[in-house]
């Protein structure tokens, strides 16, 4: 099998996973036994040198990280299949950048705000937390989500039609309202997120 999946339950690597079954790829799900330090072990850091996941290789390639690996997986396949915008118009402009910005601001300002401002099962400890990162990570996290809620003022999702776009943003949501993170204030952003977390494909990712 051509593509490889390197991953664990309950990680990043659901999205990527969720992306593989959107285009109905066969894949080989690779699970890393992280209670048996197989993440540090030599063979898998050839493929990710950070010992994390996920991890994909195709062929003779490999990629870790899981935004430069929906890129791969858009620019390669999702065209053809309708999930990722050809050429060079508009279209793929915005898919690379909402892409990278679910990954550097969305993401990462949800997770600070969990870890300084609420209490999860990843949180810091009480006497850890920075009651200043929490609200500065809050309001950059509200802001993300009112990006969303613009942009999607106009269409059913953040491109139009569903993409590998959706999975990058949605998929950091789904962490963040597993765990108390409430859409609400945002209706059309809490639309669009109960629509992507009704696709099948996600279904079958998990």
């Amino acid at each position: 099998m051509a593509i490889k999946l390197y991953s664990w339950p309950r990680s990043s690597g659901t999205r990527i996973s969720w992306a593989l079954e959107e285009l109905g790829l066969a894949y080989e799900y690779v699970h890393i036994d992280a209670a048996k330090r197989e993440h540090r072990a030599p063979e898998y850091l050839a493929i990710n040198p950070h010992g994390k996941v996920p991890a994909l290789t195709d062929g003779e390639l490999s990629f870790f990280e899981s935004g430069a690996i929906l890129l791969h997986l858009g620019d390669k396949y999702g065209i053809d299949k309708g999930l990722w915008p050809g050429g060079n118009a508009q279209p793929r402009a915005d898919a690379l950048s909402w892409t990278v910005w679910s990954m550097a601001e969305l993401g990462p300002y949800m997770m600070q705000t969990m870890y300084h401002g609420m209490d999860t099962p990843f949180s810091y400890k009480p006497q850890d937390r920075s009651a200043a990162a929490a609200e500065y990570s809050f309001a950059q996290f509200d802001r993300c989500l009112d990006a969303i809620e613009a942009r999607l003022e106009t269409r059913d999702h953040l491109l139009g039609n569903f993409t590998l776009v959706d999975i990058a943003a949605a998929s950091w949501l789904m962490i963040g309202t597993a765990f108390g993170v409430k859409l609400d204030t945002h209706p059309r952003l809490a639309a669009w997120f109960k629509r992507c977390a009704a696709r099948p494909a996600l279904k079958r990712a998990r």
